[in-house]
């Protein structure tokens, strides 16, 4: 009897796993379904969202609120991080301050917020170095010398990434 009634569960989850799989076609992959229980449990009232899914994690691009973002989710559906394109006069005071002293001959072409509130010795980390942030910004930075990716703290610690 426990065998028959075990069998009935794993068809109706597969079957409901396979409709619920329908409702999205704008996936390149099968979205797992931590990552996409996640997403609704962080972003609720998101709108208009469609997932890419690739070797190395998941990513959900939707609207909130009227503003365009993309959280990344791992393999294992686990959130990574949110990312935004925001206009240069959001990254904090003194973070634009160090920016303009550095590359004051520069313009900014973009800026990314990456926000992360996991733990602090997660993903995040390993992007700032010692310091635990929640957020930092993205700078990309042109002139005619060339393009530049800079990464701001909130605490205005300015440091070069790459050249674009």
């Amino acid at each position: 009897m426990k065998k028959i009634l075990f069998l009935v569960c794993l068809v109706t989850v597969l079957s409901a796993k396979s409709f619920a799989g329908a409702k999205n076609d704008g996936k390149d992959a099968e979205v797992s379904y931590f990552a996409e229980n996640n997403f609704l449990n962080k972003y609720y009232a998101a709108e208009s969202v469609k997932w890419t899914v690739t070797s190395n994690f998941q990513k959900a691009v939707f609207t909130l609120d009227g503003k365009t973002m993309s959280a990344f989710f791992d393999r294992n559906g686990e959130y990574i991080a949110t990312t935004q394109y925001v206009e240069a006069k959001k990254i904090p005071a003194v973070g634009q301050k160090r920016l303009t002293k550095l590359y004051g001959d520069y313009k900014v072409n973009e800026v990314v917020r990456y926000d992360f509130d996991g733990e602090p010795n997660a993903h995040l980390q390993m992007l700032t170095g010692k310091r635990f942030y929640n957020t930092v910004y993205f700078v990309n930075v042109t002139n005619d010398k060339g393009n530049v990716l800079v990464k701001v703290t909130p605490d205005g610690d300015v440091s070069y990434v790459k050249s674009l």
